[in-house]
């Protein structure tokens, strides 16, 4: 996998040990470990880089999480929760005028993209040595997609019967791949992949691979 493309995010710094209630503790304990894993990869990810992260103590990280094995699986849960919460916002988006439910969802997807790249890299192009649980969360998700676009499309009007596309249950599957596609130009190549441009992309795609 090709990680080179994206610029490595800030890891926290050592902070000085003052007081925060146990759920923001939890949180930045959680960032520490996301940015890490981003920045160098899930092997990179040890309690005590975590730990001098946060200027913490490895026993505090043990009391909030039992080992590395749990905290590394809250953190996954916790940005899958967040990149479902984002998918389902950009989903029931609202479609400017002459725009398409599927661009509408694009753009949606793209805003949340570029408000928590780290989160999408991790989703879309996850570095070797994760937990178990995230592949297995990656996989319910893009099933849960697939099953999304398959809904919102046949709920649109776009079905066997009145498209002109052959096989709509194959381009449900290859819709789900290219929109992969779309979010992944935008983590790597951001400069020359804009989202008008990647929205622009899914706009014309979503007329020719379901034209009326």
């Amino acid at each position: 996998m090709n990680r080179s493309a994206k610029t490595s995010p800030k890891i926290t710094g050592p902070v000085s040990r003052r007081r925060m209630s146990v759920e923001k503790r939890r949180e930045q304990i959680m960032d520490a470990v996301r940015d890490l894993a981003d920045a160098e990869g899930f092997h990179a990810v040890t309690l005590d880089r975590v730990a001098e992260a946060c200027g913490i103590t490895r026993t505090l990280i043990y009391q909030q999480f039992g080992n590395l094995s749990g905290l590394l699986l809250a953190m996954v849960d916790r940005e899958y929760a967040r990149a479902a919460e984002d998918f389902a916002k950009a989903a029931s988006r609202t479609p400017v005028k002459g725009q398409s439910r599927y661009a509408a969802g694009v753009a949606g997807v793209i805003e949340a993209v570029d408000a928590s790249p780290a989160t999408w890299r991790m989703l879309l192009m996850p570095s070797q040595g994760g937990p178990p649980e995230l592949y297995e969360r990656l996989e319910q998700a893009r099933d849960l997609t697939q099953e999304h676009l398959a809904s919102a499309l046949a709920a649109g009007g776009v079905d066997a019967a009145n498209t002109a596309n052959p096989d709509p249950e194959l381009a449900v599957r290859m819709l789900l791949a290219v929109s992969q596609e779309l979010v992944h130009l935008r983590l790597t190549r951001p400069k020359t992949h804009t989202p008008e441009r990647l929205v622009a992309q899914a706009e014309w795609l979503i007329k020719v691979m379901f034209p009326h």
